[in-house]
């Protein structure tokens, strides 16, 4: 050692002494370290005596201080988890256990130059060895700890075992004379009834027991010791220096267990469900099939019986127009065999007149009287049915027939007034029909906006039925909440003070809007379901998965003027589709359009990529009823309201406008009753009571003439020219209706010939006697006729028509039949490829339509509810219970944590801090939102675990499985879950923790703080000593004493920590440069207060502090490396070393005073 190294160590003024307390030491404390070949500390054994007492381990810059320090943190830790030589600011992998055994001292460069290689002090093979002695006067036990090393590689790590001996042992005496085979030392300390282990972890286990450490964070926070300068960090230095870190793995795994086993019941009801889903429509399907193959045969007999019926009906209508033929030629007979009789009473009253005019007129009078007499009764007959013609004439327009010309006239206008009716009748009937599919359509309007209103009025949103009555399908089969697939127009709407975009932000985002959301958890099930099933409509929905990276929209653009519904967990989703799909700029004017690639005007226009422009106007812009967007609809119901007022007026309308109709028809009905009259009027004379009339009045004027005349005869001259006249005109008359006569015999033999053929085809194709399908193409000929009368001339006509009709419903039944069975088949061979072992013995065929029944039936009453029952008892009597304790673990570890603070509070309420204050540690909940949730959702699981309804299970599972699969670490996201887990389950994690400065008499806060930011350099590393002192208390199992006197703790209690004080406890610490680069202030309170704790410091610090520190140590070690190759360590007492400070002090001054002599 040079001498100047131990100038300087003696060169210090020597404060005034601090009370020794006296008495024996409390716990384990470190006597005595031994070093062999450990780093620079080279060929031959170094000794440090620290004899249980406060040590100063000192000395030059690059002496040796940390390797000594490294040797004792290799004795007690791990060495993978030590950075060696970190209290001297070294960089990580700076050094390491090969550099120690091998002596790594310095670096040389290579033959090339350019890189450097480390010079060591041994080669391998060479045995380094760390021994430590650790003594308690208590029990009066010393125990001894050593690592040995060597390495038989260049690189890597050097091979080693460790050894406890309940003895107090030397490298020199128990760690030599073996050979160079450390096997062999092995063997010999075994035999010695020394401890050896191969491996870190049963060692330091034993070490552990000898000094009753309890836990890893113990020895963690020794290692942390050496290098603390201050907290930083309040809640992490209290989590992990003193909390314990319980492993809640087992019960996570015990959970996942557990709800593996509930999956599977879980699996098997979703398995019946899916079945029931797949056999459901395969039920439909069949029956389907029956019954449209049932109308297809009752199609197919309509049609066999069409020529049957139509001709049985022309065979009747032959007949009764035979019937008609018959009695018109028996009323043309009669007709001819009257004009034949007054043909001959003419013929006859000339001849009389030829007689009287040849007997000068004797006897007219009396055949004039008698004929007027004849002719009175005619007339009355004929003037009776001639007021029923006229009534009836007058009712169809037509002329009262005072004469023949008129009658006549009138009988040439009844086909055209025939026709006329037929023409009212069909339209009136073509309007009634018209008025019919009009009400028909108000009235289903009526209902679909009643039914709309309904669904309005039970909700807020403002979606179209029909999509919320496929989401409701969609949720039955796929057992999702209908809350859990929003569509996006729930969650959206435009911002207030953006009406005038309305309209245009509506239009654009329809169809968004009616994309259903899918969260990816559900996205397997909604596939599936809506490839299963003919939706009946059109579905677009969107796969939502875990991450979006959403950017604010930009000003003036249409996402920017849409509000996203509160609370909502799509939101990061809906604002990456708006920023990202709908970035059209909102343009106030045409030149803005123009001028952006993606615009949209008020008026609807919008503007996209590649050129495209679109504006649809089929339906109105402003129509407040066609909006979709919001979780508002009381606008909209309104609307509906008075769109179902307006239909409902319509409605009224169009009734009575039937009634109009139908009184119109009336009428024309009692019009043809009237036309029928003046058809049975076949000729004039049968009411031409006038001209009978003017007979009567001729035949009297000629009386009266005959009576009054004196020329008789002239007058029977005259009478006979006039006689003769009208019988040509009788003559006349009688041909013509001979002529009618004839037509009529033709008619007859002709209709004579069709009643022959009816009845031919009839006997061969005789009509069926089943009266449905005579019914049914009874309706069918009344429809096709459209209220128009069927005649034997037109059945060949209508039963054409209606056979095409037939015809193409049979065409349309045969396509319909052959889907459903394509349809069924294919659900059923896809059924059986699904559920292969149900259908072994069932083929995809109708014919098994009926087994397959079966098997949905026996799913429907047995199966699926005795996996349900099963699912519910295996959620609430085993998975839940798991839950509930699982919850119930974790409180009360919340409950330790809570406990333990008021323990550590305890120790640190013996510290004074400052004069009469103290510091006391506070806990807060924390305000992390990963473990705030996951107690939420861990209170859901576990509460109101009473319920026996469908939904109540479900909702149950899902959010257990939503837990469980965070726990067991969902696809693609394991290490997230991972670390999501390791945080939320260590209850550590659910608090925060500050420190609070009290007054100890009356416990008032003085200050608060989370950290020692802001704090001067001298108060940060105070706060470290006092925290850090309550944590060794804590973690070695120690008392701070019990206050006394002016708030100093008293020196006489020990071992009041976390463990029962069996005399047990671990007393030695090892602080490396914190002392040296604090204030003199802070250090000599965090020695006082290490003092009073009766804790065993070695204290490493550079030459420069030792002022400080002196007062309190026993043993002074100092090392030096004046080469940096070899370094020595001295050891002295204090008394030692202050008897030598003193010599060194009078020979400076004698040297002084020589001088100045001199």
């Amino acid at each position: 050692m040079t001498t100047e190294l131990q100038d300087s160590l003696f060169t210090l003024e020597e404060p005034e002494n601090l009370p020794d307390d006296g008495g024996i030491q409390p716990g384990f404390r470190l006597h005595r370290l031994e070093l062999l070949n450990w780093g620079t500390f080279h060929e031959g054994v170094r000794v440090f005596r620290l004899e249980g007492d406060n040590s100063l381990l000192t000395g030059d810059i690059g002496s040796g201080k940390s390797t000594v320090v490294d040797a004792i943190t290799t004795l007690l830790l791990p060495a993978n988890r030590i950075e060696y030589n970190k209290a001297a600011g070294a960089q990580k992998k700076e050094r390491s256990l090969m550099s120690y055994v091998r002596g790594f001292h310095k670096s040389t460069r290579g033959t090339g130059g350019e890189h450097s290689k480390p010079v060591a002090l041994r080669g391998t093979g060479a045995l380094s060895v760390v021994l430590g002695v650790f003594h308690n006067a208590v029990l009066g036990k010393s125990v001894t700890l050593a690592i040995t090393l060597w390495a038989t590689q260049e690189a890597g790590q050097p091979n080693r075992f460790y050894s406890l001996a309940e003895t107090n042992q030397s490298i020199v005496a128990d760690f030599s004379h073996f050979g160079k085979d450390p096997a062999r030392l092995k063997k010999k300390l075994r035999a010695q009834g020394v401890s050896v282990h191969d491996s870190f972890d049963p060692y330091a286990a034993a070490f552990k027991r000898q000094f009753g450490i309890s836990g890893n964070q113990a020895m963690d926070l020794f290692h942390r010791t050496v290098s603390m300068k201050q907290v930083e960090n309040i809640t992490s230095f209290v989590r992990t220096n003193m909390l314990q870190d319980d492993d809640a793995g087992s019960r996570i795994r015990t959970l996942i267990h557990h709800f593996d086993d509930l999956k599977k019941a879980h699996d098997a009801v979703l398995r019946a469900k899916h079945q029931i889903t797949l056999l459901t429509p395969i039920q439909d399907g069949a029956a389907t099939h029956a019954r449209l193959s049932a109308e297809d045969e009752l199609a197919r007999a309509q049609r066999d019986q069409l020529h049957p019926w139509f001709t049985d009906r022309r065979l009747a209508l032959s007949r009764e127009h035979q019937g008609e033929l018959e009695r018109t030629g028996h009323r043309l007979e009669a007709d001819s065999n009257k004009l034949t009789t007054d043909i001959t009473a003419l013929r006859h009253e000339l001849s009389a007149i030829q007689e009287d005019i040849r007997s000068n007129g004797g006897g007219r009078l009396e055949a004039i009287s008698a004929e007027v007499a004849r002719l009175a009764g005619e007339s009355r007959t004929q003037r009776q049915r001639f007021e029923t013609y006229a009534s009836a004439a007058a009712e169809l327009g037509l002329q009262a027939p005072e004469n023949r010309v008129v009658f006549d006239a009138n009988r040439a206008r009844l086909e055209a007034v025939e026709a006329d009716l037929g023409g009212q009748t069909a339209k009136l009937h073509g309007s009634r029909t018209a008025l019919t599919v009009t009400r028909a359509e108000l009235a289903g309007r009526a209902a679909e906006l009643t039914a709309d209103l309904t669904s309005l009025q039970a909700r807020t949103n403002l979606l179209p039925r029909a999509q919320l009555e496929l989401r409701h399908r969609l949720s039955e089969g796929t057992g999702i909440t209908e809350s859990a697939l929003p569509y996006a127009g729930e969650l959206l709407r435009v911002r207030d003070g953006e009406s005038l975009w309305e309209g245009a932000a509506e239009r654009t985002l329809r169809g968004f809007a009616l994309s259903l959301l899918v969260p990816d958890e559900h996205y397997a099930a909604v596939s599936n379901w809506v490839d299963g099933n003919n939706l009946r409509g059109r579905l677009v929905y969107l796969r939502i998965q875990d991450t979006y990276s959403p950017k604010a929209a930009a000003p003036g653009t249409l996402a920017a003027k849409i509000a996203i519904k509160a609370g909502t967990p799509f939101r990061d989703f809906l604002l990456d589709e708006l920023s990202g799909r709908f970035d059209h700029f909102c343009a106030a004017s045409m030149e803005d359009f123009r001028r952006h690639p993606k615009a949209l005007t008020a008026n609807g226009q919008l503007k996209g990529g590649r050129g495209r422009h679109e504006k649809d106007d089929r339906k109105d812009l402003a129509d407040r009823k066609n909006f979709v967007l919001g979780w508002d609809n009381h606008d909209k119901v309104s609307r509906f309201h008075a769109e179902l007022d307006d239909v409902t007026g319509q409605l009224a309308g169009t009734d009575a406008q039937l009634a109009t109709v139908d009184a119109s028809l009336g009428k024309l009905g009692r019009a043809n009753q009237q036309l029928g009259s003046l058809r049975s009027v076949a000729d004039f004379d049968e009411i031409g009571w006038q001209l009978t009339a003017r007979r009567i009045e001729e035949l009297k004027e000629e009386k009266r003439q005959l009576e009054s005349a004196s020329d008789i005869l002239a007058q029977l001259t005259a009478k006979e020219a006039d006689t003769l006249l009208r019988l040509g005109r009788l003559e006349e008359q009688t041909g013509k209706i001979q002529q009618r006569l004839g037509a009529n015999e033709k008619d007859g033999k002709d209709i004579a010939e069709a009643i022959e053929e009816c009845r031919t085809v009839l006997a061969s194709s005789p009509l069926t006697e089943d009266g449905g399908v005579l019914a049914a193409v009874a309706r069918l000929a009344a429809a096709e006729l459209t209220g128009k009368p069927l005649t034997y001339r037109n059945t060949a006509t209508v039963e054409s028509t209606v056979r095409t009709g037939l015809t193409e419903t049979i065409d349309a039944l045969t396509k319909r039949i052959a889907r459903a069975a394509e349809s069924t088949v294919r659900q059923m061979a896809d059924f059986r490829n699904k559920y292969p072992n149900e259908t072994t013995e069932i083929d995809a065929s109708l014919e098994s339509a009926g087994d397959f029944n079966r098997l949905l039936a026996e799913l429907v009453s047995n199966d699926l509810p005795r996996f349900e029952a099963h699912f519910k008892e295996s959620l609430n009597q085993n998975t839940i219970h798991e839950v509930v304790a699982f919850n119930a673990f974790l409180d009360s570890r919340r409950q330790d944590i809570v406990n333990r603070i008021g323990e550590i509070n305890v120790s640190l309420a013996g510290i004074e801090y400052n004069p009469g204050r103290h510091i006391q540690l506070e806990h807060q909940n924390t305000t992390d939102l990963d473990v705030r949730q996951f107690g939420i959702d861990l209170r859901a699981c576990s509460e109101g675990t009473i319920g026996d309804d469908d939904q109540y299970s479900e909702q149950k599972y899902l959010q257990v499985e939503r837990l469980i699969e965070r726990f067991r670490g969902r696809d693609g996201f394991t290490t997230l879950d991972e670390r999501w887990t390791a945080k939320v389950t260590d209850v550590r994690n659910w608090f925060t923790f500050s420190a609070s400065e009290k007054w100890t008499e009356t416990g008032e806060e003085y200050e608060h703080f989370t950290d020692s930011g802001g704090k001067s350099g001298g108060q940060k590393e105070k706060l470290a000593y006092t925290i850090l002192a309550a944590a060794l208390a804590f973690q070695f199992g120690l008392g701070a004493g019990k206050r006394s006197g002016a708030g100093r703790p008293s020196a006489g209690r020990a071992g009041a920590g976390r463990a029962v004080d069996n005399g047990r406890s671990f007393r030695f610490v090892v602080i490396d440069e914190a002392f040296g680069r604090g204030s003199d202030e802070s250090a000599r309170y965090g020695l006082e207060l290490f003092q009073r704790m009766k804790l065993q410091l070695l204290i490493v610090t550079p030459l420069q502090k030792i002022h400080v520190i002196e007062p309190f140590v026993s043993h002074v070690g100092f090392v030096a490396n004046p080469n940096g190759n070899d370094s020595q360590l001295r050891n002295m007492t204090i008394q030692e070393y202050r008897a030598e400070r003193d010599k060194r002090a009078d020979r400076d001054v004698h040297a002084a005073q020589d001088i100045h002599a001199g």
